[in-house]
C-alpha cells in the first residue's frame, strides 16, 4: 500500500518526533516522480508484465542499521539481474580471483543486458553484469556446493538479514520464455567457459533471477556491502571483506549497462538494476540505497528509480568520488543546560527554573569532516529527540568541513526547527560561512535564531530562553546588601554595621573593576549591573570564567588571604558595587564576631557550590 505523505508537514503522525532531513527528502521525492508515468513494465516475461506500473518505493539503510522508507518498499518482486554482482561475490569465494577471471572478463561492453557478448576467440564474456557474465557466474560460483541453489540463497539471507525463496511462479515464466539465455549458455558450453550440462547452470541462473525480495531488501544488502560486507543489523559477514572492492567495481564499471558510464558521472555510486523495477547503490562507508518502480526505460533501468538516484546524489552530493576525511560521529559532545550550564551565575529562582527545564535547552557539539553519514545520523538524533527540547546549541569549533550537501541537511534541519517555534543557536561557525549564508538565506523573519562566536555566550542565551519562558525578570535593576549571597543569615544590626564599612563605587560598562595581578584587598558586593570574570590565555583570546549579576559577590578570595588577583573583572554594564576592605571586616569582627562568621560561612558554602556544579560538569562531559 503506498504511504499517503503531506510535504508540508514537518510531525510525523503517530509518534513523538520529527522527520529528519533525509526522511522529509525521501518524501519530496516520493511526491515528485509518483505521478510519473514514463516507461513500460517488463513484457518479454510474462509474469513480470503483470506488475503494477504504479509500484514505487524508496528506502536508505545506514551503516548502523538505520532505516529510512517510504512508498511500495515492503511489495515482494523479483531480484532479476541484481542478484549477478551478488552472485559474482559467491563465485569468488568458491573458486577465488584467478579461476573467475578466466571464465569472466571485467570490461563495459556497452551493450545492452541481454547481449550476447562474448571474446571471439575464448568464448569469455565481457563482465559479469551482463546475461553471458552472469550465467558464467552461476556456474562457477555453484560447481563446489552439492546444492548450489541452497548455498545462493543462504547468500542472499546474509545480505538481506532473513530468509528468502524462489517464486515459482516467475521461475516458471523465465524457464518458458528464456531461449536466449539458453542460446547464450550453449554459446558458452561451446567455449568450455560453462562445464558439464548448460541446463543445470540455466536452471540456477533462472532460480537466482527468480528470487523475491523487497525494496527494503535492496537497500539492506546494498548497506551490507558499503559495510565492508557485513550486514549492519545483524552483523553476519555476507561476504568476504577483500571481495567487496570487486563486486563495487564490477558494478561501477558495469551495473547499469550501456547508461554505465553516464550513471557513474552523474551519480557516481556502483549500482545494479533489475528488469523487474529496482535499482540499488552503494555508498561506501556510508550507505545502501534501494528504488523499487517497474517501468523501465529502454535499457532495462527503471526510469522513476534513475531519477530519484539523480536527484538524491545532487542534493547530498553523494558522488562517491567526493570523499572528505570522514569522521566517526560528528557529535563530539551533547548536554543540556541543566547539567552543564554556562559560565553566567544565576541565583534565586532562575536556578530553581534551570534545574526544573534545563533538560529542554540541548547543546551539540559537533567534529570532524561532516559527511552525509555524520550528518544523517546527528539530524537524526535531534529528530528523535524532538519532543524533548524548545532550544538547540549547535556548536561548530570542532568541526573541520562541511560539504555542499551536508550544508543543505544542516540547514534543514534549523529551518525545521526553527519553523515549528523553537529556538536556535549556533556557535564558533565563522570557519563556515557558506552555512551561516545558507541558514541566513533560508531563515523566515522573526525565527528565534542567534549566532554567537563561542559556545559559553551561545549557552547563556539558552538558558535566558529557557527563563523568558518562565517570566523570569534577568537582570533586577538594585538587589540591596541584605540580599546578597554573602549576606544570608546577617540580622539587621550587623547589616547597618557592615555597609556603613562599605564604599560605595560605580563603573561604566568596559571598565576594568580588577585587574589579575594586582594587589587583593577588597571584596564587592554587586547591587546592579552586570560583571565579568576573565583570565588571560596564551595566544588566545581571554576566557569568561564566570558572568555575575546583581545581589552576588566578586573578589572574595580576598578574605582567604589571597594576596593577588589570579584574574580580572570587566563591567558588562553600568555598574554599582559597595567596596569592603578585608581591613574593615577585621574591625567588625571586633564588635560581632559572629557576623564575620556568618560571611565566612556563606562563602565555604559558595566556594563548595561551584565545586559540587564543576565536577558534575565534569561527569556530564565525559559521559
Amino acid at each position: 500500500m503506498v504511504l499517503a505523505v503531506d510535504t508540508h508537514q514537518n510531525r510525523v503522525p503517530g509518534h513523538g518526533g520529527a522527520r529528519a532531513p533525509v526522511e522529509r527528502l525521501l518524501l519530496d521525492l516520493f511526491e515528485r516522480y509518483k505521478s510519473l508515468a514514463e516507461g513500460l513494465v517488463a513484457q518479454y516475461i510474462p509474469e513480470l508484465a503483470k506488475a503494477d506500473p504504479g509500484w514505487f518505493g524508496i528506502s536508505i539503510v545506514t551503516l548502523d542499521g538505520h532505516d529510512y522508507s517510504v512508498g511500495d518498499t515492503d511489495e515482494p518482486f523479483t531480484i532479476q539481474s541484481i542478484s549477478k554482482p551478488f552472485v559474482y561475490g559467491l563465485a569468488l569465494e568458491n573458486r577465488g580471483e584467478d579461476y573467475v577471471r578466466e571464465k569472466v572478463g571485467l570490461e563495459p561492453s556497452g551493450d545492452a543486458f541481454n547481449a550476447i557478448s562474448l571474446h571471439p576467440a575464448t568464448g569469455i564474456p565481457s563482465n559479469p553484469m551482463i546475461n553471458a557474465g552472469a550465467i558464467a557466474t552461476s556456474g562457477v560460483a555453484g560447481s563446489n556446493d552439492r546444492e548450489p541453489l541452497r548455498a545462493l540463497l543462504d547468500m542472499f539471507g546474509r545480505y538481506v538479514g532473513h530468509e528468502v525463496a524462489v517464486d515459482e511462479a516467475v521461475l516458471q515464466s523465465e524457464s518458458e520464455t528464456g531461449h536466449r539465455n539458453r542460446a547464450i549458455g550453449y554459446m558458452l558450453r561451446n567455449f568450455g567457459i560453462v562445464e558439464g550440462d548448460p541446463e543445470e547452470v540455466l536452471a540456477l541462473y533462472f532460480r537466482q533471477c527468480s528470487v523475491s525480495v523487497t525494496c527494503k531488501d535492496l537497500a539492506m544488502m546494498a548497506a551490507t556491502l558499503a559495510n565492508a560486507g557485513v550486514n549492519p543489523v545483524t552483523g553476519v559477514q555476507a561476504v568476504e571483506p577483500r571481495y567487496v572492492p570487486n563486486v563495487l567495481s564490477v558494478m561501477a564499471s558495469c551495473g547499469m549497462y550501456d547508461y554505465a558510464g553516464e550513471w557513474i558521472y552523474r551519480v557516481g555510486m556502483p549500482a545494479k538494476s533489475g528488469v523487474s523495477g529496482g535499482v540499488l547503490a552503494v555508498l561506501p562507508g556510508q550507505m545502501g540505497i534501494g528504488v523499487f518502480s517497474p517501468r523501465l526505460d529502454e535499457r532495462g533501468n527503471s526510469v522513476r528509480g534513475v531519477r530519484v538516484f539523480a536527484d538524491l546524489t545532487r542534493a547530498f552530493s553523494l558522488h562517491m568520488l567526493n570523499v572528505p576525511n570522514l569522521a566517526y560521529s560528528a557529535i563530539r559532545n551533547s548536554h543540556d543546560v541543566a547539567s552543564v550550564r554556562s559560565k553566567r551565575q544565576r541565583s534565586g529562582r532562575a536556578l530553581e527554573v534551570l534545574g526544573d527545564r534545563g533538560a529542554r535547552a540541548r547543546v551539540y557539539e559537533l567534529q570532524g569532516d561532516l559527511v552525509f553519514a555524520s550528518v544523517e545520523a546527528f539530524t537524526r538524533e535531534v529528530a528523535e529527540a524532538w519532543d524533548s527540547f524548545d532550544v538547540i546549541c549547535i556548536d561548530f569549533k570542532h568541526a573541520s568541513g562541511l560539504g555542499d550537501g551536508e550544508t543543505v541537511i544542516v540547514t534543514d534541519l534549523i529551518g525545521v526547527i526553527l519553523g515549528e517555534g523553537k529556538s536556535v543557536a549556533l556557535s564558533n561557525a565563522s570557519h563556515l560561512p557558506w552555512l551561516l549564508a545558507a541558514v541566513s538565506q533560508a531563515t523566515e523573519p522573526g525565527a528565534d535564531l542567534a549566532i554567537f562566536p563561542g559556545k559559553d555566550l551561545a549557552m547563556e542565551w539558552c538558558e535566558d530562553r529557557l527563563l523568558a519562558e518562565d517570566v523570569i525578570a534577568l537582570d533586577a535593576a538594585i538587589v540591596p546588601l541584605a540580599d546578597n549571597e554573602l549576606c544570608e543569615g546577617l540580622d539587621a544590626d550587623a547589616l547597618v554595621r557592615l555597609e556603613n564599612s562599605c564604599q560605595e563605587v560605580q563603573f561604566a560598562s568596559g571598565d576594568t573593576i580588577l585587574q589579575a595581578g594586582e594587589a587583593s584587598a577588597s571584596v564587592y558586593f554587586l547591587l546592579s549591573g552586570d560583571v565579568s570574570v576573565m583570565i588571560e590565555v596564551p595566544g588566545a583570546e581571554p576566557a569568561r570564567l564566570a558572568t555575575l549579576s546583581a545581589g552576588m559577590a566578586f573578589g572574595e578570595m580576598a578574605l582567604l588571604g589571597e594576596s593577588s588577583r589570579s584574574a580580572s573583572v570587566i563591567a558588562d554594564s553600568d555598574v554599582t558595587c559597595l567596596e569592603l576592605e578585608v581591613a574593615s571586616l577585621e574591625v567588625l569582627d571586633a564588635a560581632d564576631p559572629t557576623a564575620r562568621a556568618t560571611v565566612y560561612r556563606n562563602l565555604a558554602r559558595k566556594v563548595a557550590g561551584n565545586l559540587k556544579r564543576a565536577n558534575a560538569e565534569i561527569q556530564a562531559l565525559s559521559a
